[in-house]
């Protein structure tokens, strides 16, 4: 079971990787949209490229964007 959950978690993690590499910054909800990821899994990838220090997160308003740790 854990080693699905990890499988499961790293492969949203890769999508998003992907379409923040081609795409820019985005939130969590375009994110879901554009992945097809649902919003638990897009949670779940956001948190294994924050704590790989992959992302960068900034608030505006409301919302949340994340875009890729230059560095």
């Amino acid at each position: 079971m854990q080693d699905e959950l990890h499988t499961t978690v790293g492969s949203a993690a890769g999508k998003i990787w992907q379409f923040l590499d081609q795409n820019g910054e985005a939130s969590a909800s375009r994110l879901a949209e554009e992945t097809g990821l649902d919003k638990n899994e897009v949670q779940r990838g956001i948190g294994w490229l924050a704590r790989e220090g992959k992302l960068v997160s900034e608030k505006r308003g409301r919302n949340e964007f994340f875009r890729l740790n230059a560095a």
